[in-house]
């Protein structure tokens, strides 16, 4: 196996100037030589994917889109960048964001394409996530919303503007989650592939609004989902909530506590149901009575 550092000295040696008579007997001008420099990275960068050193190889990735940005090879810069990313990710994740950034900024303003900016600012959403930035994971998922959008690509949208309105309700900002929630009905509501959704997203809207303490408005919710989509009336997640709401009204704590075991018998609640219930419980029985949920 070839040594990296051998081929990224003959890269270096490359990038050093040439000038008068040496470089007439060359025969290579200065963007040739550019060109055989970020090529020989792309290969060292290869040659140290090749033993697992993938923070060695995304700098050689980095070092060649540096010389294909001098280049003007918009192309180039982001395929390398991209690269650059696949091999930060698991071991830089601020380095993977970074390249993964300038990728996606020379796709959207350089390339026009949006559906591959749309796909790797999921990418970076998910990045952003994994060190625990939910501000900026939030805003990556609603971008890609908005660029898949752009590509007419509704299913991919509505899976990105999901992943944004969930992280939203688990960082408290109802009202936002709500539209977000909401945007994702009004797209899906008639849509034969997104009917079995509603029901999930209906029970997320009701939940968020209900954190703000709107009761009112989550019965005018309920039914109103219940006309867009008659079969809601029949799932578990309106039972639930009609039981809530009853609750709510009728401050029994323990009938609220009673049914939300019941829901969790047969449906699971997951970390974001739980976290939402928890804040209604805690808007209608004692805070201290920790024991319902």
């Amino acid at each position: 196996m070839s040594d990296p550092r051998a081929t990224i000295a003959e890269a270096e040696k490359l990038l050093k100037p040439q000038s008068g008579f040496l470089s007439f007997i060359s025969g290579s001008s200065q963007s040739y030589r550019l060109e055989e420099a970020s090529d020989l990275f792309v290969q060292a960068g290869n040659q140290y994917r090749l033993i697992k050193d993938y923070d060695s190889a995304g700098k050689q990735f980095v070092r060649a889109a540096n010389i294909q940005k001098q280049l003007n090879n918009h192309n180039d810069v982001a395929n390398h960048l991209v690269e650059a990313y696949k091999c930060f990710k698991g071991v830089s994740p601020t380095e993977a964001i970074d390249s993964l950034s300038q990728a996606i900024h020379i796709f959207l303003t350089q390339n026009g394409q949006f559906r591959r900016a749309a796909n790797f600012t999921m990418d970076l959403a998910e990045l952003y996530e994994s060190t625990g930035d939910i501000a900026n994971s939030s805003k990556s998922y609603e971008q890609a919303g908005d660029y898949f959008d752009t590509d007419h690509a509704e299913a991919l949208s509505n899976k990105a503007y999901l992943k944004c309105a969930d992280l939203t309700s688990l960082s408290g900002d109802y009202q936002k989650a709500v539209e977000l929630y909401d945007g994702i009905i009004k797209k899906s509501v008639g849509n034969a592939l997104s009917k079995w959704n509603l029901k999930d997203y209906f029970f997320k809207s009701i939940l968020c609004t209900l954190c703000m303490d709107d009761v009112i408005e989550a019965h005018k919710k309920l039914d109103h989902y219940c006309q867009e989509e008659p079969s809601f009336e029949s799932t578990r997640e309106f039972k639930l909530i009609g039981s809530i709401l009853e609750a709510i009204d009728q401050g029994d704590e323990q009938l609220f506590a009673d049914k939300v075991f019941e829901y969790d018998q047969f449906s699971k609640l997951d970390k974001l149901k739980t976290q939402l219930l928890l804040k209604i419980k805690n808007s209608v029985v004692d805070k201290d009575d920790d024991d319902l949920l």
